[in-house]
């Protein structure tokens, strides 16, 4: 673990020294606050729109609530599949294409734990950003469902198990895909792949009319509505197992929220196994291919 901790620390020490936290550059310390105020009204924004859309479903009688977890359902599906594609390219970065991984590897440390360390880098770089600008709803939720802080520990909790399991499908996903393809050119194909991902997700969410969940008039009887609005999600995804967390907390059924939560960090340690067996057979082998892969793209053309 000590080894683990020293190969991170450079990547702490660059946030401390960087220009910013040090303040000698005037122009540096105008540009923190001129992105950080922008971040903070679009958390804000975020924030006051939750509420709102919260606090009118809240009013509605009977299918309030309904309407509410279903939204969060959305939701934490939406996180799932954005932490999958941001921890896809980050890994592949952090893992195979960085500059510093020759010198790093040239360190008397075991495979594991550079491969541990650059991981954890790759889970914090891809899933922080997501999380942080997701949080004000989590947080609207709370406000207009009077939650307390068993909730938001809750929340907490289911939050950073989706982004772990997200970082080792989407790190075991990378790793057997370069022994199979060069690391520089399986980027592309993630990206292309990626956005193809998007616009499915995309055509198959408006495909099934969200703006129905609103109107009931659609419906032929109250009953089939209030099917529609239950309908359980795939129980083997692991939002849905974060999102029976966070709705039992909720409702303030701690036995229930426990047992949801057992399930997610279940997988979270079944995960971690299964990607760091799989890394210790091929980790190496994808490196020493994007390694070789690499050195062919410098042709020098002579004349």
């Amino acid at each position: 673990m000590h080894d683990i901790l020293t190969l991170i620390k450079p990547r702490l020490l660059s946030f401390k020294n960087a220009s910013f936290f040090r303040g000698k550059k005037q122009g540096s310390l105008m540009k923190l606050l001129l992105f950080g105020g922008i971040g903070f009204a679009f958390w804000g924004g975020i924030f006051a729109v939750s509420f709102r859309v919260l606090h009118y479903f809240k009013g509605v009688e009977a299918l309030g609530q309904l309407l509410a977890f279903k939204l969060l359902s959305m939701i934490l599906i939406t996180l799932f599949s954005l932490l999958i594609f941001s921890s896809i390219l980050t890994s592949l970065s952090k893992l195979f294409l960085s500059k510093d991984l020759n010198l790093v590897h040239a360190m008397p440390v075991s495979t594991y734990r550079i491969f541990l360390a650059r991981w954890i880098e790759s889970t914090l770089d891809s899933s922080w950003m997501v999380v942080i600008y997701l949080l004000p709803v989590f947080l609207a939720y709370g406000i207009v469902f009077h939650a307390g802080l068993f909730y938001y520990a809750i929340v907490g909790s289911a939050i950073l198990s989706l982004a772990v399991i997200a970082s080792c499908l989407s790190t075991m996903v990378v790793v057997s895909a370069v022994v199979l393809i060069p690391a520089n050119r399986i980027r592309n194909l993630f990206v292309f792949l990626g956005l193809l991902l998007f616009v499915i997700l995309f055509i198959a969410f408006r495909l099934l009319r969200p703006e129905r969940m609103v109107n009931p008039e659609v419906f032929s009887t109250v009953l089939m509505y209030l099917s529609a609005l239950k309908t359980p999600n795939l129980p083997y995804l692991p939002s849905t197992w974060a999102f029976d967390g966070i709705q039992a907390a909720i409702n303030g059924s701690i036995l229930e929220t426990l047992f949801h939560m057992g399930l997610s960090w279940s997988c979270v340690g079944m995960m971690m196994f299964l990607m760091i067996t799989m890394a210790d057979r091929l980790y190496l082998v994808g490196l020493s291919k994007a390694q070789t892969s690499s050195s062919r793209l410098l042709k020098h053309k002579i004349s």
